[in-house]
């Protein structure tokens, strides 16, 4: 399973939806995630991928495509 899908998965998770109902490109804000939420996604996205999150990462990269691009960027650089 891809990062995307990952996030997209956990996303659902945390806002209690149908994975369907989470777009790859709709923004989070859209989707209702808030401060509180974004913190809880946060700590979730680090349980999935082992590496510390920031939380503006959210609000710089605010869709699951943009984020989930970021993170893949991010491991590549921490593992190279």
């Amino acid at each position: 399973m891809n990062i995307e899908t990952r996030l997209q998965q956990a996303l659902a998770d945390l806002l209690q939806v149908d994975v369907q109902h989470i777009s790859p490109t709709m923004s989070f804000d859209d989707l209702g995630l808030d401060s509180l939420l974004g913190l809880r996604f946060a700590r979730k996205i680090g349980e999935l991928i082992n590496v510390d999150t920031d939380l503006e990462w959210i609000f710089d990269y605010p869709t699951v495509r943009e984020l989930s691009g970021f993170l893949e960027q991010h491991a590549a650089g921490l593992a190279g």
